[in-house]
């Protein structure tokens, strides 16, 4: 990506974190363009909506909520007005908490808060961006006095410098912000509902495993099980930032995986030995979560000397004769084990499970050699799904970062609107770009014409495009059934609803039907995939006179053949393609017969329909 250029003039704004700014901008005070306003409700709160400042923005909260610190009464909190700004800048160490919010509401806020009024006519919209600035770069952070509980006070907020942009430049930057901040929050949101189906599907698959063997296998307690129980020191630890030790809590874990030590919060060796003396945490214990909203995983200790146990967090050591700790820390993630913990649970607003309900867990428990069937195909099948998390999240990361940067280049004159009015999009990664899969998708449905029915033809033919127009979207297909399928599809159908391109009409099967914001759509989609629309029909209009029989072969065969060139192997025999799909595909694949499978490789060559390695590798499903 090449850098969009700045203004033509620049100057010194005698600002270290800002630098240069455009010759015509001025330097001032927030003085300048603010004041600061304190208005107490008093005897009139019943009057006032209660608003929060949170990392996304300034929220509505009901005052009967006690989550957080409450204050004794409401009468002492402060108004707050629609196009207000308002700060909380105490406790300025924590850089993880929200600093500024712009009120699209009229309420009540902390008194501890500080709030802004623009004295004249000019964009808070602006002002927010440019603060939110300052907070994504610890500027804020690093302005408080020295204590504890540094903060800033209202008059130092009144005298920090602050960039004076004229009004028409201001709106626009804002009305510019607003939107790529928009589609940036919208596709970050959508790669996390991607992350928790994911998640959610690793959690089904050790569910099956763990519910084949419930019938056939005794249940022991799980205390005759192991050789030691140990519940953790019920006291928060002393972190230390360069610390040598790493202390396991419940955010480290996950199903049957550790965070990486990079994340984990560190100990000296003194506050690790404090917390080892009960007993020291070996190569393949079990650490297990019994408090708080993630409680109930389960993950094995690595080798190393290196851990202990954080707060709400369990140790458990295995009597290997009987119980491999691999199968029990699977078993231990199931939901078989997690109904019987949930007993403690229900109603509590801090989930707690009781140690003696936790010790008589009833583990189902087959032959060892089935222990250790079970833990080899969950190791390798859950790997699998965390590898593509961690693809997905830290393509968020970048995304966010990317956020960071636009912000406050465009904030500070950096780069000028007109030169990054196209870029987010290019820049984004497609691989998360959900938005443009969407617009695949809207013209996939709009070749396969009024008569598609169900989605598996829909799947097949967004397999197929992706692969051979070279789409960079780096979809995760599964092995399913019925072919190539992509766990993200009902995501994508629901932006096609929601932009009104299609509507969605559920059903068996569902159908679609083009929406009011068809047109529109499609003038997107071409703007976006006019050099590839050609490409696009013949893919189509190859699969679509097909019995969806016919396109889940094509399909299948396509995949099967594409995994082989991207694992080095670029000219597979028709026998080789074949027999992958009828031995490591699904067990329905033994049919039809062979020379069916034959067939519709000829007829693939015939139209050209050939893979070349474009895309990522296919996930097996099942064993």
């Amino acid at each position: 990506m090449t850098p969009a250029k700045g203004y033509t003039e620049m100057k010194d704004s005698g600002i270290e974190w800002i630098g240069e700014i455009p010759s015509h901008w001025k330097v001032g005070k927030v003085k300048n363009v603010f004041s600061a306003t304190k208005t107490i409700v008093g005897n009139d709160v019943d009057s006032y909506q209660r608003l929060a400042l949170t990392l996304n923005g300034v929220v509505k909260r009901s005052k009967a909520d006690d989550t957080g610190l409450q204050p004794e009464k409401f009468e002492t909190y402060q108004i707050l007005r629609p196009n207000e700004l308002v700060f909380k800048l105490i406790d300025l160490q924590n850089i993880s908490t929200s600093r500024v919010g712009r009120s699209s509401y009229e309420g009540i806020v902390s008194p501890a808060y500080i709030v802004l009024h623009e004295k004249f006519d000019c964009s808070t919209k602006f002002a927010e961006y440019f603060f939110l600035a300052m907070w994504m770069h610890q500027i804020l952070n690093q302005l408080g006095a020295d204590g504890v509980r540094s903060n800033i006070s209202t008059s130092a907020l009144l005298n920090l410098p602050f960039i004076i942009v004229p009004n028409d430049e201001q709106s626009a930057i804002a009305s510019y912000l607003d939107t790529q901040c928009a589609t940036i929050d919208e596709i970050i949101a959508q790669a996390k509902a991607s992350i928790e189906d994911y998640k959610q599907w690793k959690a089904s698959i050790v569910d099956e495993c763990i519910s084949q063997v419930l019938t056939s296998s005794p249940q022991v307690r799980l205390k005759f099980l192991m050789t030691d129980i140990v519940d953790c020191p019920h006291e928060t630890p002393e972190y230390c930032l360069d610390g040598n030790y790493f202390v396991i809590r419940t955010a480290d874990q996950d199903f049957g995986f550790l965070r990486p030590d990079d994340f984990m919060y560190r100990l000296n060796e003194a506050e690790f030995q404090r917390r080892s003396r009960r007993l020291s945490l070996e190569k393949n214990d079990i650490v297990y979560g019994r408090e708080g909203e993630r409680w109930g995983l389960a993950c094995l200790v690595p080798e190393s000397e290196k851990y202990c146990l954080g707060q709400r967090i369990m140790q458990f050591r295995c009597k290997v004769d009987r119980i491999l700790p691999q199968y029990a820390m699977w078993a231990l993630n199931s939901r078989h084990v997690y109904l019987q913990g949930i007993v403690d649970t229900l109603g509590s607003t801090s989930p707690h499970v009781n140690i003696s309900t936790i010790r008589n867990y009833h583990i189902p428990l087959p032959p060892i050699t089935e222990q250790r069937r079970i833990s080899t195909y969950l190791f390798e099948k859950c790997g699998s799904i965390n590898t593509i998390i961690k693809t997905k999240q830290s393509l968020i990361d970048d995304l966010e970062s990317y956020k960071k940067s636009l912000i406050y280049e465009v904030v500070t004159g950096k780069r000028r609107i007109e030169d990054v009015n196209q870029m987010t999009i290019a820049f984004l990664s497609p691989e998360i770009l959900q938005y443009k899969k969407a617009l695949l998708m809207l013209r996939v449905l709009d070749l396969l014409g009024a008569g598609v029915r169900g989605r598996i033809q829909l799947q097949k033919c967004m397999f197929a495009a992706e692969c051979l127009l070279d789409m960079p979207f780096r979809t995760q297909f599964i092995r399913y059934e019925h072919g190539p399928y992509d766990p993200e599809l009902l995501n994508i159908e629901e932006i096609v609803n929601k932009k009104g391109w299609y509507t969605v009409l559920k059903g068996s099967p569902v159908t679609y039907q083009k929406g009011n914001e068809f047109e529109k759509g499609l003038q997107e989609y071409m703007a976006t995939f006019s050099d590839v629309d050609v490409k696009l029909e013949k893919i189509v209009g190859f699969l679509k006179p097909m019995k969806t029989s016919q396109a889940e072969r094509v399909a299948t065969l396509f995949a099967a053949w594409n995994d082989f060139i991207i694992d080095g192997v670029p000219n597979p025999t028709d026998k080789e393609i074949i027999d992958e799909v009828i031995t490591h595909w699904t067990p329905n694949k033994a049919n039809p017969q062979y020379s069916t499978w034959q067939d519709t490789l000829c007829k693939m060559r015939e139209h050209r329909f050939v893979p070349k390695g474009s895309g990522v590798h296919t996930l097996q499903k099942e064993a």
